[in-house]
């Protein structure tokens, strides 16, 4: 009895300690706050959306074409009719993995190069640094533009063009980071006992750089949103009819001169939604884990 009362008082003390720690993370970062509710907030349409909102976003109903906000459609309705409510739930769901999948290349192949680059060293290091010094001299959009012109718009053009455009970001941080660990005594101690240089990487270095990565990886997901959109309001994204919010946006500002604004807005307010949420959670992560930025 003595003994279960001893764990439930420290069980509560343990809570109380979250709790108190919750709470000054909130005040200390409150970028973290608002990101993490309209994170929730989109992961809410994105997975019960499509349970609540029945409607296809491909059918077409020519009588309701390019008819306003109603209470049968909230959001109107697009040129050919469509339930744009709809599209727009289900485009929230289909930005919301490609960008996903988007970040996760992006930092895993830069942070792989980076970690190898920086503890290899030598000319293959240098090799490599240079030609990621040309990639970096390209805005990242103008070469996923490039890239998804030449090998077509589809959805693993557009993952591969923005992985690629995105790692050199992460392959210089990392590789900073290694090289200022590489002759750290816990880093020599292990190659003095022998432990294989996948070891050291895996086991000693990834560790030490997981919180740059988890930082970047989140402002890639609001960078990925926004070059998402824009290739597609260009033309360069994925194919219509699929629900896309950039697309949507740029067949909807084609009857913005004519008063029917919310076939452009509303996919509009949702890219600006996803944008701001990543880049809340973003800054706050690097704030918090990043030495340099902590407060």
């Amino acid at each position: 009895m003595v003994v279960e009362t001893h764990r439930s008082a420290t069980s509560k003390r343990m809570r109380a300690t979250r709790l108190r720690s919750a709470s000054r993370s909130a005040r200390q970062y409150p970028g973290l706050l608002l990101g993490s509710i309209l994170l929730a907030l989109i992961l809410l349409v994105a997975i019960a959306g499509p349970l609540i909102i029945r409607s296809n976003p491909l059918d077409t109903m020519p009588r309701h074409a390019r008819a306003g906000p109603s209470a049968e459609f909230p959001f109107g309705n697009d040129a050919s009719g469509r339930d744009i409510l709809s599209r727009v739930v289900h485009a929230v769901r289909l930005d919301l993995a490609v960008v996903c999948v988007v970040a996760l290349v992006a930092t895993t192949g830069g942070a792989l190069i980076g970690l190898l680059s920086g503890y290899v060293g030598g000319l293959a290091d240098q090799i490599l640094m240079r030609f990621v010094d040309i990639l970096m001299a390209f805005p990242g959009f103008l070469l996923a533009l490039t890239v998804t012109a030449v090998l077509g718009n589809n959805v693993q053009t557009i993952v591969f063009a923005l992985g690629v455009a995105y790692s050199p970001v992460i392959i210089r941080v990392v590789r900073a980071q290694v090289l200022s660990l590489r002759e750290a005594p816990f880093i020599e101690a292990a190659r003095a006992i022998g432990t294989p240089t996948w070891e050291i990487i895996v086991f000693h270095l990834l560790p030490n750089t997981w919180s740059i990565v988890l930082a970047h990886a989140a402002l890639f997901l609001a960078w990925a949103v926004l070059d998402i959109a824009g290739l597609s309001f260009l033309g360069l994204g994925i194919k219509p009819p699929t629900p896309e919010l950039g697309a949507m946006t740029a067949e909807g500002a084609e009857h913005m001169v004519s008063g029917r604004w919310w076939m452009s807005v509303f996919p509009g307010i949702f890219i600006m939604l996803m944008a701001l949420t990543f880049t809340l959670l973003g800054d706050s992560l690097r704030d918090m884990l990043d030495p340099r930025y902590r407060k």
